[in-house]
């Protein structure tokens, strides 16, 4: 739980270990237009990786502002991150998040403080990282990636991708997405270390602290 009132929470979740009988279980908890998305998937993968990150979303709505989660409303907008509505006297609190996943892992960052942008990468499996920088990074990344040894490079890759996807998921999440931040003014990175992800957070204010909470699936998860 955050410590200071300039600090954000970033909520971590394995899902490929929950059982199918718990996301059966976990599935009842979703509201109408969250079914509906949830019933178009083909994926089983992409199923599971959507349902546990709502999931996520509600636990920490619920740990940060002390809401039931039968009382958190969350309803989903095609081509952006989905509404959170919370019930009086919460209405008008303040509470930015933003939702990442990768190959299992779910991934939620939340704030009271400023709109926040997420992105997790599991950095453990083979990528070719010259393919992959040819079809997102300018020519300049490109070229400050290939002068880098070969030790360093796919770390390095993961940290740009990180930030660029972090930060494109704050500008959506803020007010004023129209800000030019590509030059880094008005917003903040972390990059958080973690033994199988890479992680980036951006933020529109600094904060004082990260705090990380890597949830037990089996038992953490909401459900009513």
């Amino acid at each position: 739980m955050p410590t200071s009132t300039s600090a954000a929470t970033l909520w971590l979740l394995r899902g490929d270990v929950v059982s199918e009988a718990r996301l059966t279980s976990l599935a009842a908890s979703l509201g109408q237009s969250e079914c509906e998305r949830y019933g178009r998937f083909l994926r089983p993968q992409r199923a599971r990786e959507f349902l546990l990150g709502r999931m996520l979303l509600r636990h920490a709505v619920q740990k940060t502002l002390g809401i039931a989660t039968s009382d958190i409303i969350i309803t989903e907008r095609e081509g952006n991150a989905p509404l959170l509505v919370l019930p009086p006297p919460h209405a008008s609190s303040a509470f930015y998040f933003s939702l990442s996943h990768s190959h299992g892992w779910i991934g939620c960052v939340s704030s009271i403080v400023c709109p926040v942008g997420l992105d997790i990468e599991d950095n453990s499996r083979p990528r070719d990282v010259a393919a992959s920088s040819a079809a997102v990074f300018d020519e300049a990344e490109q070229r400050w990636l290939a002068q880098l040894p070969d030790a360093r490079r796919k770390k390095a890759f993961y940290r740009l991708w990180n930030c660029k996807e972090a930060l494109y998921k704050l500008r959506c999440n803020s007010s004023d997405n129209s800000k030019d931040t590509s030059s880094g003014h008005g917003w903040n990175c972390r990059v958080v270390d973690h033994p199988h992800l890479s992680i980036c957070l951006c933020f529109a204010s600094p904060l004082d602290a990260i705090n990380i909470v890597e949830l037990d699936a089996t038992h953490d998860l909401p459900s009513r």
